[in-house]
């Protein structure tokens, strides 16, 4: 009877997993756009130059390819989901150190969340913490550096977006999104080259939702 008595004052608070809710659904969606990086704390260490450490200046083209992208798939329990994300953040450093002649991370400072969101009307308010799996790219001193997708860091987001719907099921939606990540990656695969960032972001994007 207590086990019964706490699960009962549990789900009237809200805090268990939406598998015992009365009333769950789900939606995707898939959005594109772009960001605004604030200049991020970056490292350079070299073992054929001294490490450099400064304010780096980027840049996301977002609508250059790659894209800039996020999906996200949401499980509903009335107002309130559990949802995973991927936002496919890029990153081009402008203000590069004389002795690199290209630093990116342009297939991706990828952003993968576990998030929780929040519906209120066509609103939506969202929060998520997860790892920075990224893919880094470079030219220094004239060597070309193409490295793999590794995970490099974490990251959090937090967004507030709204929908406006097309039907029972679809929906436009779009948003404005920040986030705070961190990834310390290696361009060569190799030691003797790593490329720190500490990156805030402000991405503003458009999309598509289905309910299901």
């Amino acid at each position: 009877m207590r086990f019964v008595r706490a699960v009962a004052l549990a789900g009237a608070l809200g805090i268990l997993p939406t598998a015992v809710a009365a009333d769950p659904r789900w939606s995707a969606e898939v959005l594109v756009g772009d960001a605004y990086n604030l200049s991020s704390r970056t490292q350079i260490h070299n073992a054929q130059a001294p490490s450099s450490a400064f304010g780096g200046h980027y840049e996301t083209r977002g609508f250059e390819a790659p894209l800039h992208y996020a999906w996200r798939i949401t499980r509903w329990d009335h107002n309130r989901g559990w949802e995973l994300e991927l936002l496919h953040h890029k990153l081009y450093l402008r203000n590069r150190p004389s002795n690199v002649e290209a630093l990116s991370i342009s297939h991706g400072f990828n952003v993968l969340t576990l998030g929780r969101a929040c519906s209120m009307g066509p609103w939506r308010v969202r929060l998520g913490l997860g790892p920075v799996i990224a893919h880094p790219e470079a030219r220094v001193a004239g060597v070309t550096y193409d490295g793999e997708y590794e995970l490099a860091g974490a990251a959090a987001v937090g967004s507030v977006g709204v929908a406006f719907e097309l039907g029972p099921r679809w929906s436009i939606v779009g948003e404005v999104a920040a986030t705070y990540g961190y990834a310390d990656v290696h361009p060569s695969g190799e030691p003797h080259l790593k490329f720190n960032v500490r990156n805030p972001a402000i991405h503003a994007q458009v999309g598509v939702g289905y309910r299901f």
